[in-house]
């Protein structure tokens, strides 16, 4: 007997955009080279000449050693915990490596894993910390010899990415998501080599071992929160996603097709009178079809060469555009509000 996909493993992959992934490893290390030139100016208001001259190249190599060596400790236990959750995970989840997103401008989230699927959004920060580990309340400490010192709080970061996150996920697919975010959007911490580990009363579920967090969300595939079309809809929205100017100018510099003039619903000509009104263009439709909506319909490609169609009016004007065109057979994707302009959805159209 065949199994159903949700039954198959391993888990789908999916990768972002390296072309748009390079683009923000620019932006972002143009804003860590603009914070260390911070760092030195505070230097030079806080310490005498002499010794700002003498402390700000050693302050400017211990910046990046601390900042590579966060990189490296990193690196190996992501690569590790991503092989055990996407051979863990059904083949109905979506496994994503490597996650970098602007939700607002200037301000970056570098997601270790995204996990989509049926319960919801998994966001997983990952530690590949050595040693033993307490934490009470987010305030974290490691064990130094004989002591506890305290440490950086993973989960208050890993709470830092979930509102960004969710800031991010609901301007661009808000109208289509389920109401509550709380409900299907889960931040978790996952350490891949601590010796030991203690989390008590935090404000983020905390794992030791990649097994034991698979296991976990295995256990909450029953609770449906997402569709398989929502699912496969915020993989490819993350996978594509770009700097937020980049997505900005796209949305702004619309191609408006230059196609015949069609009929409404109510028999009004939707691209103007023969006496040549400016009235606002009506719906995008193929020769010999007509849209049943009224309202303002532009059809327009990214950088990328994807097919869009916008909508300016209600949601509930963009879910019956977005009907449409489904009815026609012209495969949309799900209709997301434009998180650069008010009163507009659009979707991105599959077949042409």
């Amino acid at each position: 007997m065949e199994r159903s996909r949700g039954d198959r493993m391993p888990a789908r992959r999916m990768r972002q955009n390296s072309e748009n992934k390079e683009r923000f490893r620019q932006l972002i290390k143009e804003k860590v080279a603009r914070e260390k030139e911070k760092m030195k100016g505070r230097i030079d208001e806080e310490l005498p000449s002499w010794a700002a001259w003498a402390l700000k190249p050693i302050a400017g190599v211990m910046f990046d050693v601390q900042r590579a060596g966060d990189n490296a400790k990193g690196e190996g236990g992501e690569d590790s915990a991503f092989l055990n959750l996407w051979l863990m995970l059904p083949r109905d989840w979506i496994v994503l490596n490597d996650v970098v997103l602007e939700p607002k401008p200037d301000e970056f989230i570098q997601l270790d894993h995204v996990l989509i699927g049926p319960p919801g959004i998994y966001l997983v920060e990952t530690k590949a910390w050595d040693g033993a580990f307490l934490a009470h309340k987010d305030n974290w400490k490691r064990k130094q010899g004989n002591r506890w010192v305290r440490c950086e709080s993973p989960t208050r970061q890993s709470l830092r990415h979930l509102r960004l996150f969710t800031v991010w996920i609901l301007d661009g697919l808000g109208a289509e998501l389920p109401m509550d975010p709380s409900e299907w959007i889960h931040p978790n911490v996952l350490f891949t080599r601590a010796k030991w580990l203690k989390a008590e009363s935090c404000s983020v579920p905390v794992f030791q071992g990649a097994t034991a967090f698979a296991w976990h969300i295995r256990k909450q595939t029953k609770k449906a929160a997402l569709s398989p079309g929502m699912v496969d809809s915020i993989a490819r929205s993350i996978a594509e996603a770009g700097p937020y100017k980049q997505q900005a100018a796209e949305a702004a510099n619309t191609v408006l097709l230059e196609l015949p003039a069609e009929t409404g619903i109510n028999g009004e000509n939707q691209a103007g009178s023969a006496a040549g009104t400016e009235d606002a263009p009506g719906p995008v439709a193929e020769a010999g079809e007509v849209l049943a909506s009224s309202v303002r319909i532009e059809e327009g490609r990214t950088k990328q060469g994807r097919v869009y169609a916008k909508v300016y009016g209600t949601k509930e004007d963009a879910l019956k555009v977005h009907q449409e065109y489904q009815e026609r057979g012209r495969q949309p994707t799900a209709c997301m509000a434009d998180r650069f302009v008010k009163g507009a959805w659009y979707f991105y159209i599959e077949n042409l």
